[in-house]
């Protein structure tokens, strides 16, 4: 940030997540670590949940202003008219993650829905940080990736006639193909989502059977579907219980 031809530094915040790792972050920050948190997150902004401090030097002594407070006392010198007029924020967040284990399925909002909903939740009183939350803010959320190292997405759905012969070509799932030739898209995903637990098992089960121990043997890549939904199924599943996500590994592009 400057000020008057000065430069300040920003400190940043870490999020603790699950499923962070616990080497990466703590090196780039020269952080100690003796307990092994996950660092999970290094963020670098004005979000409302962890705001990056604004380190400024006053007579010989450093004080620190939280960065969305910061703009709020002078946005447009800060943001500029133009940026100020059109967002009333800073409009980004700089993430820096450390991703150790899977990460869950994201669905982001258009941005009317994002405050629609961030408004409803505010009304009910749900806390910012509650692990019920569903909308942390109103903001719908695009973004913009750059891989360090090796880094698999699932990103949007296949193109359908990938996707039907995958389908077919897959005894456990073959029985979705008629529902995505008669309901497209939206209808097979509404149709697994919807699904009781007890069909969700009987379904994904055989599947396990049958891709886990290749799995376990290092017999499949990256690159195909099974893979991850093996490596998800150590991840998330729990007795009795398995994770419908699994569904999505054939649907989504690996």
């Amino acid at each position: 940030m400057k000020k008057d031809n000065k430069v300040f530094k920003l400190q940043g915040k870490v999020q603790h997540y699950a499923w962070g790792g616990m080497e990466y972050l703590p090196r780039l920050l020269s952080l100690p670590n003796p307990d092994n948190k996950p660092f999970a997150e290094y963020w670098m902004g004005a979000h409302q949940n962890a705001p990056s401090d604004l380190l400024v030097e006053e007579a010989g002594t450093v004080k620190t202003i939280a960065l969305d407070k910061y703009i709020q006392q002078q946005p447009e010198e800060t943001l500029g008219s133009y940026t100020m007029g059109r967002f009333g924020r800073l409009p980004y967040l700089l993430k820096i993650l450390d991703v150790k284990d899977m990460l869950s399925i994201q669905v982001h909002p258009t941005k009317r829905n994002a405050e629609i909903e961030f408004a409803a939740e505010n009304k009910k009183g749900i806390a910012l940080n509650a692990p019920d939350r569903n909308y942390k803010d109103d903001n719908h959320k695009p973004e913009l990736m750059l891989a360090l190292s090796e880094f698999w997405l699932l990103h949007g759905f296949k193109p359908y006639l990938s996707l039907e012969k995958l389908l077919l070509d897959t005894p456990e799932l073959e029985f979705l193909a008629p529902t995505l030739a008669k309901h497209s898209y939206l209808g097979l995903y509404r149709k697994v989502m919807e699904m009781s637990q007890a069909e969700v098992n009987k379904v994904l089960q055989p599947l396990l059977d049958r891709i886990l121990p290749r799995y376990n043997m290092q017999e499949l890549k990256k690159s195909e579907e099974h893979f991850w939904a093996a490596r998800a199924a150590h991840t998330y599943n729990e007795p009795g219980k398995i994770d419908r996500v699994f569904f999505l590994f054939t649907f989504l592009i690996c």
